[in-house]
């Protein structure tokens, strides 16, 4: 036996170790697991809605057809003839729109991943697109949006199986709200792990936030179109019949797209049951096409202050510009920021200075305290690139500003400015000798 086949045994044996222990456990009867295979929904959601997804998410060999194998062999109503749950035709979840089994885009069609993991196959995707930007990273936080339909989709699933099974013994309607893990959380359990090992780095509060922002623009338009509102209730209702009554072309479908999930999770949570059945379809309709993924990346600001000292009387503390005329030789932000930038690579910054001068004044003594804040940087500065951002603007030859005691900092952030603020209000009443303004 070749390692490759030796290791799909043993995949294979733990699969069957993993669905003998739900069947033995409180599992739903498998009758019903087999009817919520046939109307969509996947084995990974199957799974997280009866709790037990943290013992099932790893397993590769935990697919559909091994499910169903399973239940031919031990519940008769799956024996016998074609089954609906094995069909190629819709590739995707129809609660988690394919999130937990990721699915990809080919020519001729929705395609699920083969040979290696398909989680793997998305972190190796963030792996590359992180070394692309640049970043250098030490550890990560995982963001993870998922539109609003993921939800009301698990809803409907509920309700169905409370309509179709709950005079049933073994029903219980508490029991989904106890043992259910979010789709979210089950996404984060499955993929954090693939990261680490990927990355080469741990999960956890980190400044560097990785983000898989997830979308179905269809299913999102046809879930706002199916919610009440206050003007034509029948309007919706006829939708869900298949009648299509929105507005037309001047129907703003980009402003509906960009409202916010949590604006459309408050509407759902102010539906009750009742209504919710009436508006939309149990079970919901079977998916063929997967949620389209986006990844970014973001890390929080750094701040990089010290004090400046402005030796030029034509030097500005801001860029200034009049009419499009320069007014001035340089400025101090832009002195400093050509440095900073230059080694941080950030996407944007900030400066920030306890008080200001005139163009015309020079800023001595023990300087300005002053603060740039760098966007999204690629790469946290080093000490040593502190002190030669320093030693730089400091051996300019044009010699406009020099800076002292630059550092990366951050709780000292407003006691430094504050300092230079009681500095700047101590100048208007007594001379001062370590701020001086000439």
């Amino acid at each position: 036996m070749t390692a490759t086949n030796a290791a799909a045994a043993e995949s294979d044996a733990e699969a069957r170790s993993i669905l003998e222990r739900a069947a033995a456990a409180s599992f739903p009867p498998l009758h019903a697991v087999h009817h919520l295979l046939s109307v969509g929904v996947c084995v990974r959601c199957i799974f997280r809605m009866f709790g037990a997804f943290s013992h099932a998410c790893s397993c590769a060999s935990l697919t559909v057809s091994f499910f169903h194998s399973f239940l031919e062999e031990h519940d008769d109503s799956a024996k016998g003839g074609p089954c609906s749950c094995l069909s190629t035709d819709e590739s995707c979840c129809s609660i988690c729109f394919g999130i937990l089994l990721p699915t990809c885009h080919q020519d001729e069609g929705v395609v699920p991943f083969d040979d290696i993991s398909r989680i793997d196959i998305i972190t190796s995707m963030v792996s590359q697109a992180i070394q692309r930007e640049g970043y250098q990273i030490d550890g990560f936080s995982l963001e993870i949006s998922l539109p609003a339909v993921v939800a009301a989709n698990e809803r409907a699933i509920r309700l169905y199986m409370k309509e179709k099974y709950g005079s049933e013994n073994w029903f219980k309607d508490e029991m989904f709200s106890q043992q259910t893990m979010s789709a979210k959380e089950g996404l984060r359990l499955l993929i954090a792990p693939s990261l680490e090992k990927q990355l080469g780095v741990k999960h956890g509060n980190n400044s560097f936030r990785i983000r898989l922002t997830y979308t179905h623009d269809d299913a999102s338009l046809k879930l706002k179109s199916l919610l009440p509102n206050d003007s034509n209730r029948k309007r919706k209702a006829e939708s869900r019949e298949g009648n299509d009554t929105r507005r037309n072309s001047t129907y703003d479908d980009k402003q509906t797209l960009s409202e916010a999930d949590s604006f459309i999770h408050k509407s759902l949570e102010g539906i009750q049951d009742k209504e919710f059945c009436s508006l939309f379809k149990l079970p919901p309709e079977k998916v063929s096409k997967p949620c389209h993924l986006v990844i970014s990346f973001l890390r929080s600001p750094i701040y990089i202050g010290g004090r400046y000292l402005k030796l030029s009387r034509n030097v500005s503390q801001s860029c200034w510009i009049i009419d499009d005329e320069r007014m001035g030789e340089a400025s101090v932000e832009e002195i400093i920021k050509e440095s900073v930038c230059a080694i941080s690579r950030g996407d944007g910054y900030k400066f920030h200075a306890a008080g200001r001068e005139d163009i015309d004044v020079r800023m001595l003594g023990s300087g300005r305290p002053f603060l740039i804040e760098v966007l999204n940087v690629r790469s946290i500065p080093s000490a040593i690139e502190i002190q030669q951002i320093s030693d730089k603007i400091n051996s300019s030859e044009k010699k406009h500003v020099r800076i002292r005691n630059l550092k990366l900092v951050d709780n000292e952030i407003w006691a430094m400015m504050r300092e230079g603020e009681a500095e700047k209000q101590r100048s208007s009443m007594l001379p001062s000798y370590g701020l001086l303004v000439l």
